[in-house]
């Protein structure tokens, strides 16, 4: 394969010229060809791409990092097979089976405090001029090395911004401005800037231009002593929200940053998504329990290093011996199945998910093995899974049950097609049975409030136990999150200056930002100021413990028995819904604040009270017909007799 390596390198070259692409795609190659061998490019197989993946999520690849490697890789045999357009060259990366479920993650921007922090450790004047710069106008490292001094135009009224003339990623040329917080301190690095035949703005002490390499290092060692944890790239992010949380039009920062396409800059910006937060605020307003007013007293917590989410290895193993009582031809397929889904779920939901996913694979084959006599993948038939459809039904198995068990066997029985066993296609064929459409499992409003009372009750003792407690009732109760999602909440994702949380993520793997209420900002700082100080950045922690899923169901489900009401966790979350959709807020911002990709999902979740309905449809008919309910025709008995006599008739 070296030789069609050096093909490929030599084509990049020619159509990317001097852009770095040629160098990534040829590395990936090359990682590639480590892992697999310089084999002949047609024996390449899918299995060799399945080893492949499998190698780099066990090496803690993030799903875009191995998806761009994967994109790589597929560029490079399709150009083979454009050498040779009449053979025949299958490409062996295959996106439905390789790529890696990725999600959406927000925008990493900096915290003001966090800036601040920084930039006072900054004391020399060029450096302080260079990630003035990447703040104040958004550049990319890569550019900042390459600004010259002919693309800068300084006005002469020195309270008047300076234009730069930036040479962005793939070649694209661009105007950004100076403003005037850093003009001043560009203007001194230029009066001390020494003589160069090199026409780069930023010069290193041999008067030569800075590398990449050598700015993001000067970064890293002001970030550390600082005390923050930031990279270059984070300023831009910065840059990109604070010009959102200002309402400037998306477009127009996108042509500041340089993007080509609206929905990379609406990744920059997703975090300030101040409509969102107008929507949410303003619902919420009707339904505080306690005053808005946020605390001013809230002192500063450093929030430690954040800690590389790790998956419990004994999840796994606790899973896969589950499996261990069916025969040899099976417990192996299914074992290797769940390790691979191991590896591509989220860390702080692996153990769960293996412990569920193990549990109805074993439902489902017991009851194939016993009452269908399957010995092997080619004797399983389409009517046997009917059959065991049929048995779940008439054994009164909800139908939500029935089509997660049936996920899960498609799920195993498609990777058993993928490593050439004899799996009937026609299996797939079989449909879903249909799930029933329920009410969303809200609360009514007396019941909340009387929840809430019962919580803040419960927890006014002021012990660091109680504290705890309510914060995190209060996080679910108001921001609507999983439980998955609050216990994996951050001590550095919490931002009380700017009343908001990042959940990173979520189940749908998009990372999303939920706003504070302002009885949720007091009761954050009340335990804030009792939190334990810990190498541990998991928000939630009693002592040296972080907060636990029994923990949060059993406290929760004793203050419903309390208050008289049913509840569990994830009925705050639909609780939370139906409150903001009946006070007006639309839908669409109430699914972004819940993180679901579907308002389909979000109206299960929502549903309009009669009451609010009904003043909709008053509201209404007032405009369309110029009466108010209060003239409406009045029904008088003899008309109302009438009325009844008439609907018993029908």
């Amino acid at each position: 394969m070296l030789k069609e390596r050096e093909q490929f390198a030599q084509y990049l070259g020619r159509r990317y010229g001097d852009r770095s692409t040629p160098k990534h795609y040829v590395n990936d190659l090359d990682g590639f060809i480590r892992v697999i061998g310089d084999k002949e490019p047609t024996a390449v197989t899918v299995q060799d791409v399945d080893a492949y993946v499998t190698h780099q999520l066990e090496n803690g690849l993030k799903p875009a990092t191995i998806n761009r490697r994967l994109a790589s890789l597929g560029s490079f045999f399709d150009h083979l097979a454009s050498l040779e357009p009449d053979k025949a060259y299958p490409n062996p990366v295959v996106w439905r089976r390789h790529a890696v479920k990725q999600g959406e993650t927000l925008p990493r921007d900096a915290s003001e405090a966090d800036l601040a922090a920084l930039f006072a450790v900054v004391d020399n004047i060029r450096d302080r001029a260079m990630f003035g710069l990447a703040l104040g106008s958004g550049l990319r490292v890569g550019e900042l090395v390459e600004l010259t001094l002919d693309g800068l135009s300084l006005p002469t009224k020195t309270d008047e911004v300076a234009r730069l003339r930036v040479m962005g990623k793939g070649r694209k040329e661009r105007i950004v401005w100076v403003t005037p917080l850093w003009r001043p301190v560009l203007e001194e690095w230029l009066t001390v800037r020494p003589p160069s035949d090199s026409p780069v703005i930023f010069l290193n002490q041999h008067r030569r231009p800075l590398s990449v390499a050598g700015v993001e290092y000067l970064f890293k060692g002001y970030a550390q002593k600082a005390g923050v944890k930031l990279t270059c790239h984070q300023l831009r992010h910065t840059f990109a929200r604070r010009l959102a949380e200002q309402r400037m039009p998306t477009e127009s920062i996108g042509q500041l940053l340089g993007h080509n396409q609206i929905k990379t800059t609406q990744r920059y910006t997703a975090g300030a998504n101040m409509p969102l937060r107008d929507d949410f605020l303003q619902a919420m307003a009707q339904l505080e329990v306690r005053p808005l007013t946020p605390p001013v007293d809230v002192p500063p917590i450093a929030a430690p290093p954040r800690q590389p989410e790790k998956s419990d290895p004994q999840g796994l193993v606790n899973a896969t011996k589950r499996l261990d009582h069916l025969p040899n031809w099976l417990r192996q397929p299914l074992q290797a199945y769940l390790r691979q889904r191991w590896l591509r779920w989220q860390p702080h939901r692996a153990a769960e998910n293996a412990k569920s996913l193990s549990w109805q694979l074993t439902i489902v084959w017991d009851w194939l093995l016993l009452q269908r006599n399957i010995a092997g993948w080619e004797t399983l038939q389409r009517s046997d899974v009917e059959a065991w459809l049929t048995a779940r039904q008439e054994a009164g198995i909800q139908v939500n049950t029935r089509r997660t068990q049936l996920t899960a066997l498609f799920g195993c029985l498609r990777f058993a097609q993928e490593q050439e066993l004899p799996v009937a296609a026609n299996i797939f064929r079989i449909a879903y049975p249909e799930p029933p459409q329920p009410l969303p499992r809200y609360l009514a409003d007396e019941d909340y409030k009387r929840l809430a009372q019962t919580v803040l009750t419960a927890t006014d003792s002021g012990s660091p136990r109680d504290v705890l407690d309510r914060a995190w009732f209060f996080t679910l109760a108001h921001t609507g999150v999983r439980t998955c999602e609050l216990l994996n909440i951050r001590l550095g994702d919490l931002d009380l200056a700017r009343g908001q949380l990042l959940i990173r993520g979520g189940k749908t793997y998009c990372d999303r930002v939920v706003f504070l209420t302002g009885a949720l900002t007091l009761a954050l700082a009340d335990y804030l100021r009792l939190r334990p100080t810990s190498l541990d950045d998991h928000l939630w922690l009693h002592g040296d413990k972080p907060l636990t899923t029994a923990r949060v169901r059993y406290c929760v489900e004793r203050w419903g028995k309390t208050a008289g009401v049913q509840i569990s966790p994830h009925r705050l979350r639909h609780t939370l819904a139906t409150q903001l959709v009946n006070q007006g807020m639309p839908l669409p911002s109430v699914a972004n604040l819940l993180g679901h990709r579907s308002l389909n999902t979000t109206q299960h979740y929502a549903r309009l009270f009669e009451q609010t309905v009904k003043e909709q449809f008053v509201a209404a008919i007032a405009f369309i017909e110029g009466i108010a309910a209060e003239e409406w025709p009045q029904i008088v008995p003899r008309q109302l007799e009438f009325v009844n006599n008439f609907t018993d008739s029908v």
